[in-house]
């Protein structure tokens, strides 16, 4: 089995890095960090996009874990998308960053990632970032 992160590029994604990383490294299992890519059809847009999502990843992570990055195609929702690819793998847990919310940004809880805990379905661990 695996685990899955979902990286969704905010200032969520190093404390659910962290702990995805040490959750792979206690259970034994490789690690897939994930994300909808642009979905540029721009000449070599995916090979420079891949790179530079490996490239900020590789920065969060140390090289004593299996990962590999995967920058999955948005289509028309890229959110769908990414619950797909999860359903796909079948990881052990998914893994999503997150952070304090104002009261009404709690009544809202932000469309995606709402979307995300509703429809994958393997257990999800919820990192929420510390305040600074």
């Amino acid at each position: 089995m695996s685990i899955v992160m979902i990286h969704r590029s905010s200032r969520d994604d190093a404390a659910a890095l962290t702990a995805a990383q040490e959750l792979s490294r206690e259970r034994g299992e490789d690690l897939v960090i994930m994300a909808a890519s642009s979905g540029s059809h721009a000449e070599g847009a995916a090979d420079l996009e891949y790179q530079a999502f490996v490239d900020q990843v590789r920065h969060h992570l140390d090289n004593r874990i299996q990962w590999r990055a995967e920058l999955i195609a948005p289509g028309d929702d890229p959110t769908e998308a990414l619950v797909e690819q999860v359903q796909a793998i079948r990881p052990s847990v998914a893994v999503i960053g997150t952070h304090h919310r104002s009261a009404v940004g709690k009544l809202i809880f932000g469309h995606d990632l709402q979307r995300l805990l509703m429809d994958i379905e393997v257990p999800i661990l919820l990192i929420k970032s510390r305040r600074k």
